[in-house]
């Protein structure tokens, strides 16, 4: 009976441990699960206001003169002078002389024509002195009687009249070929050419430089043909030229100029774009670096001004002009407009959209309406999201713990049992 208990107790006891243990497991509750809220994406966005927008036309062009000048000497003859500040680049003011050239051929030329003209003078004293010595002698002879043309000399005196004329004229040619033999700067200037050297024989009529006036500058600017409809280009009286705002990139500094348009000159037949002139008054001193011809320049010319539009970046303008707007309770949705005008930063939008909507200016990709965002509206921030999901976590966290406070003493229960019973089978055994 003794070895039969021995044999049996062990094994319900360890079938009863066993069970117990089963049942434990079994009945350990599960871990509570951290609840975090759905990811939600952070924009920008700003509240709509209409407003006015005077439309700037973007072109660019070339500086050229105003008024340039070839220099084309008019007499030919020796050079024996050439201004120092007559090379490219060089700076001269109104009546310096730039080239002069052998004056002794024109000064020999105006001395004999002044000659002839004396000769032809004297000529004239005497024919008309025998023309009152004719009328005298037929008073004397005649009487009342009228005298012929002839008889009184009046075709000598006429041709002798004719002949001081032309030696006149001859004498004044003289004089003007003696003056053109120097050439004098019209007016303050900056040299773009010269090919003349001193000693060298010029030609009449053969360009020797380039010049053009410091006064003002004019660039030919292209505008396109919805360009050419915001631009005023009327005529009326007192109404005031378009104002152009010149820029260009000297070093690592820009520089602007500003002027006016002058005149449109019409349209390129090869590219269909309208050309516009702008000038520019005292180039050298309209700004603090000179604007010079040849030089390249940008130009933004103000258009005519938009009332009543909503101006947007133009990364906010999506394709098929959509923008993305942002409901009451911040939601995402897309919605068309109308845009007026645009450029590479600003758009101009008359309709589709009201005042007070707020538009998202964060470039997005694909959007799907109705997505809830986290909106930073005109630089303030929302407020911070509720975290009602972690608490829960909590709870559930603090029950699993709980569950395994009770599991531990589950286990030290059965532990203290089994104790119990295997002092119970060491007293079994002593027995």
């Amino acid at each position: 009976m003794n070895l039969l208990l021995k044999i049996i107790l062990p094994v319900l006891v360890l079938m009863g441990c066993a069970f117990a243990a089963k049942k434990m497991i079994e009945s350990k509750p599960e871990a509570g699960r951290r609840g975090f809220p759905p990811a939600i994406q952070t924009v920008e966005a700003s509240t709509l206001v209409p407003s006015s927008y005077p439309i700037s036309l973007d072109s660019q062009g070339t500086v050229e003169p105003t008024n340039g000048t070839t220099l084309v000497p008019e007499v030919a003859g020796s050079v024996v002078f050439v201004s120092e500040n007559l090379v490219p680049g060089g700076r001269f003011s109104a009546g310096d002389v730039l080239v002069e050239l052998d004056k002794r051929d024109f000064e020999i030329a105006l001395t004999q024509t002044q000659a002839s003209l004396a000769q032809a003078r004297a000529a004239l004293q005497q024919e008309q002195a025998q023309a009152e010595v004719a009328a005298r002698e037929w008073q004397s002879l005649r009487g009342n009687k009228k005298a012929s043309a002839l008889t009184l000399r009046q075709p000598q005196v006429a041709a002798a009249r004719a002949n001081v004329r032309s030696a006149s004229a001859q004498v004044e040619r003289a004089q003007l070929d003696l003056d053109r033999a120097v050439m004098i700067a019209p007016y303050d200037g900056i040299v773009l050419e010269s090919d003349v050297d001193l000693g060298q024989f010029v030609n009449r009529g053969t360009p020797i430089g380039r010049i053009y006036s410091l006064a003002a500058v004019d660039v030919r600017l292209p505008l396109a043909n919805r360009q050419v409809s915001w631009l005023n280009l009327t005529d009326a009286a007192g109404e005031e030229k378009p104002k152009v705002t010149l820029t260009a990139t000297i070093g690592t500094t820009e520089h602007t100029w500003s002027g006016r348009i002058e005149r449109v000159e019409g349209f390129d037949a090869s590219t269909q774009q309208l050309n516009v002139i702008a000038r520019v008054e005292n180039p050298e001193t309209a700004s603090g670096w000179p604007l010079r011809v040849g030089q390249y320049v940008n130009a933004q010319i103000s258009g005519t001004e938009l009332n009543d539009v909503y101006v947007i970046p133009r990364q906010a303008l999506r394709a098929d002009n959509e923008v993305v707007l942002l409901t009451k309770d911040s939601k995402l949705v897309r919605q068309a407009v109308d845009v007026a005008w645009g450029d590479a930063n600003v758009v101009a939008v008359t309709g589709g959209i009201e005042a007070g909507a707020v538009l998202v200016t964060t470039p997005l990709g694909t959007v799907v309406n109705d997505t809830p965002v986290r909106a930073i509206i005109d630089g303030v921030e929302p407020p911070p999201q509720r975290r009602g999901g972690n608490r829960g976590g909590e709870g559930q966290r603090g029950e699993g713990q709980r569950g395994e406070g009770q599991r531990g003493e589950g286990e030290g229960k059965g532990n203290r049992r089994e104790g119990q019973t295997r002092d119970g089978q060491r007293g079994g055994d002593r027995t």
